[in-house]
């Protein structure tokens, strides 16, 4: 019997702040920030994981548009004849589905400007070149102004496959 006065408040809670959360929207902004977090890669010999670096700067058209541009940079990685190393210019679009009044999922899709000096499997790879990348993430609004962002991006550069994971903060004007 307590279980059941237990689950019908948490369901009568849900159901009274689920539309106060779902009609929220995000204000239009510009907004700029920086993350930092970790990459992977898996090519050739080198199996590896290092820091990953980005600065962001995007204009939120409505609750639900927004374009961004970024600078990644991947720290160097080397193992014996296997090197990597690059960063580049990233412009994406994002689409954010807004949960409460400053938080949001968002998805984001793009073009991603590399430029990289590494050596996998004994053989150069490009110095120059541009690539999609799409990324996925959650952000946090502490206010309207404030966020915590966590986010997971795939890129390729150099014929090779790079996944992200970084946590970062955004400001909004």
């Amino acid at each position: 019997m307590r279980s059941k006065k237990i689950n019908l408040g948490i369901i009568l809670s849900a159901s009274l702040l689920f539309p106060l959360a779902v009609t929220a929207a995000q204000t239009p902004g510009i907004y700029v920030g920086g993350a930092w977090g970790a990459y992977s890669i898996h090519e050739s010999n080198l199996k590896e994981h290092d820091n990953v670096l980005k600065a962001y700067v995007g204009g939120q058209f409505n609750s639900w548009f927004g374009v961004e541009a970024s600078w990644t940079d991947f720290n160097r990685l080397n193992n014996g004849n296997d090197r990597f190393e690059a960063d580049g210019k990233g412009l994406a679009a994002l689409l954010s589905f807004p949960v409460g009044t400053a938080s949001s999922v968002f998805v984001k899709g793009g073009q991603f400007w590399w430029n990289s000096d590494s050596s996998l499997g004994s053989s150069l790879g490009a110095k120059k070149g541009h690539d999609p990348f799409w990324g996925v993430g959650f952000k946090y609004g502490f206010n309207e102004h404030l966020a915590f962002r966590l986010e997971a991006e795939r890129y390729d550069v150099v014929n090779t496959n790079l996944k992200t994971l970084m946590a970062g903060l955004e400001f909004k004007f």
